[in-house]
């Protein structure tokens, strides 16, 4: 590892990680003693307190991520007993973060790291994958140059992205495998990585335009999703690696679509996720048949099914699917699904001891005596359980938001809209505390809060940004409008090409569903959003001023045209733009007319853009385009450019920087809200 990226690497006294632990809880307890007449700000925008927890195979230890003072610390500690956090690795965010962690054996943790940096005067994200001692605190960079056999050896810049595991091989303990290119290319080959040293050889040559690799349970590179031009290509090897072939093509919005998630034990079983009466579902398929035969495994009436194959330690058989569905009634959360009659026992009694919560499994020890369980709700944070089926025990290991008050969380509860061409939309609505609809009391102050994506979703689960807007004494509403993640293909297509026009439309029919149901009082309706939830309220500024006191945009795109250029520079960026967004010639008129930085002289209500210039999903220009063009009309807007912020507010000052500066625009247009009797 070079030096530049040795200094935030170091190891702190477990003394320092203990007190933080100890700070965090007693701050939990005073809260509850002592409540002020809002919550501190501070405990909405802090970063999670605890995060990416993993089970080491024996189940006696676990890794996580631990945020506090504006750090993240990588940290290990036994299960059992009250020994002391070991704090291995620290950042303040402001260069380098945490992707992801994962224990590679007993002794040993793999972490993924992430910062923005540039190729060729092109913005790009790199990511780097470390082997850690746990013990020891011993830090190995995996992907090294000098390390690389034969004609990789020969210079060329490193690999930009160097986290894509293929394979962890949990049998193998001591290697794994990795997708990576040859220096000068961008096509990934499969590489036989030693975790212990370095060392690694190549198994698979790389090949054009592979996007994924997939290995069978037995370890051999079996398939290979290419992507050209936006169409994906799913090919296929016999068991001895030769005579492959392609088995799927497919462009990602089609009804088509087969994604390979893994093999059975059977080599010619691969398990895929595919479109069941116009749901995304899960099917086996026999790949040794030249029918292709599918067997229904997984699917839900009303949602798409998403998730990742849950594997046996013990034996290595599929036993189900992880964060299986999508559905937020109290019985079908996004949760595991077990096809497994014993663990399906196992997490039954898992629910009737924490009752009305998502229970997820995550980790299960390698001779299943131990599991690690993620469960929330929307008044109760993450918290992290370890579950021991001998003894039938619960331990918490701890929460995400040990500071808030849950006592005084607010909430969501789900609600049905329709749009004006009788689509029904799920939405989610959230009250201040000891607030209802139909209680006679007057209309609240309201937030229209539109997601991401745009084909994201919100759901049920806890959330810091309603929950900080529900204890100003705000109603909070979230739209999941056409194009919104999980409700099937076709939910998914009414939103494609149509940023501005339909999709905006439905989120103007939840505030008039707001107002109607006396929850919004029509003359204090914010629109916020990050992202596309950015654009969003922008466009609404545009569309209907009329509707909105004011409008809010994180990171948000304001001109069409331009990202599609911007998305340009990537590879298959844009196919995909044009398809989703639109085309950059053929509907240049309908982009430019949906592009709020090119309709500025229609915004009639105050602005607040803030954006991070290290952003590489939407560039920093963007708002800073903005900004100009509300300037130019004359318009009333405070821009605030956040330095080395990025797309997710992964910095503790960014995002108490932004939920201070919400707060008091929100204050100032919609006035101070009587607070809610807490």
């Amino acid at each position: 590892m070079k030096t530049s990226e040795k200094r935030w690497l170091r190891a702190i006294g477990a003394a320092v990680a203990w007190a933080l632990l100890s700070a965090a809880q007693g701050a939990e307890n005073s809260a509850a003693t002592a409540p002020p007449q809002r919550q501190p700000i501070e405990r909405f925008a802090a970063l999670p307190f605890l995060s990416q927890v993993r089970l080491s195979p024996d189940g006696q230890r676990i890794a996580a991520l631990m945020n506090r003072g504006g750090k993240t610390y990588l940290i290990v500690r036994p299960v059992a007993g009250r020994e002391a956090p070991k704090a291995l690795l620290n950042t303040d965010n402001a260069q380098y973060h945490f992707n992801w962690i994962r224990w590679v054996n007993d002794e040993r943790v793999v972490a993924s790291l992430r910062f923005a940096s540039r190729r060729h005067f092109v913005g790009t994200t790199e990511t780097r994958l470390l082997s850690i001692k746990a013990d020891s605190g011993e830090v190995l960079n995996l992907v090294r140059a000098d390390r690389v056999a034969g004609s990789m050896r020969r210079g060329g810049q490193a690999p930009q992205v160097q986290d894509q595991v293929v394979d962890w091989l949990p049998r193998d303990g001591h290697h794994l495998l990795l997708s990576l290119p040859e220096p000068g290319s961008t096509d990934d080959g499969v590489y036989k990585v030693n975790v212990d040293t370095g060392q690694r050889t190549r198994v698979k040559a790389p090949e054009r335009n592979v996007h994924r690799w997939l290995t069978d349970a037995q370890g051999r590179v079996r398939v290979a999703v290419q992507l050209d031009d936006g169409t994906y290509q799913v090919r296929l090897a016999d068991v001895d690696g030769k005579a492959w072939r392609t088995l799927w093509s497919f462009r990602a919005t089609e009804d088509r679509l087969v994604w390979p998630l893994g093999f059975g034990l059977d080599p010619n079983e691969l398990y895929v996720r595919a479109y069941h009466d116009g749901r995304m579902a899960v099917f086996s398929v026999r790949v040794d048949d030249p029918a292709l035969p599918r067997r229904l495994r997984l699917a839900h009436p009303k949602m798409d099914i998403y998730g990742s194959l849950l594997r046996s330690p013990a034996t290595g058989e599929v036993i189900g699917l992880h964060g299986s569905g999508d559905d937020d009634d109290a019985a079908d959360g996004p949760r595991t699904e077990l096809w497994d009659a014993a663990w399906r026992a196992e997490m039954k009694a898992v629910d009737a001891g924490l009752p009305r919560r998502d229970n997820l499994l995550l980790d299960i020890s390698r001779d299943e005596r131990f599991y690690l369980l993620h469960s929330e709700n929307s008044r109760q944070p993450a918290e992290y359980y370890v579950g021991d089926r001998k003894s039938g025990e619960l331990a918490l290991l701890g929460g995400t938001y040990p500071d808030l008050d849950t006592a005084r969380l607010a909430g969501k509860q789900r609600v049905t809209i329709q749009a004006r061409d009788g689509l029904p939309l799920d939405a989610y609505l959230t009250l201040p505390h000891g607030r209802g609809v139909g209680d006679g009391r007057a209309p609240l102050a309201m937030v229209l809060l539109p997601h991401g994506g745009p084909q994201g979703r919100d759901d049920a689960g806890f959330d810091a940004w309603t929950e900080l807007l529900a204890d100003r004494g705000h109603a909070v509403l979230q739209v999941n409008f056409r194009g919104s993640a999980g409700y099937g293909h076709g939910f998914m297509a009414a939103g494609l090409k149509r940023w501005g026009l339909e999709m905006q439309d439905d989120l103007a029919d939840g505030v008039a569903w707001a107002v109607a149901q006396r929850v919004a009082d029509p003359a204090r309706v914010c629109i916020v959003g990050g992202s596309y939830g950015g654009y969003a309220a922008l466009m609404g500024a545009v569309k209907t001023p009329e509707l909105y006191r004011c409008a809010v945009s994180f990171a948000g795109v304001t001109d069409l045209p331009d990202l599609i250029a911007h998305k340009s520079e990537y590879i298959g960026g844009r196919a995909r733009a044009e398809e989703t967004i639109g085309a950059a010639w053929g509907d240049r008129e309908q982009l430019r007319a949906t592009s709020p930085a090119r309709q500025a002289e229609r915004i009639r209500v105050p602005v607040l853009l803030v954006h991070g210039t290290a952003d590489r999903s939407v560039p920093v220009e963007q708002s800073a385009d903005m900004a100009k063009a509300l300037k130019r009309a004359g318009k009333p807007y405070r821009y605030i450019e956040q330095e080395g912020g990025d797309h997710y507010l992964s910095r503790y000052e960014h995002r108490l920087e932004f939920f201070q500066a919400l707060e008091a625009f929100l204050d100032e247009h919609l006035g101070t809200p009587a607070a809610a009797a807490h």
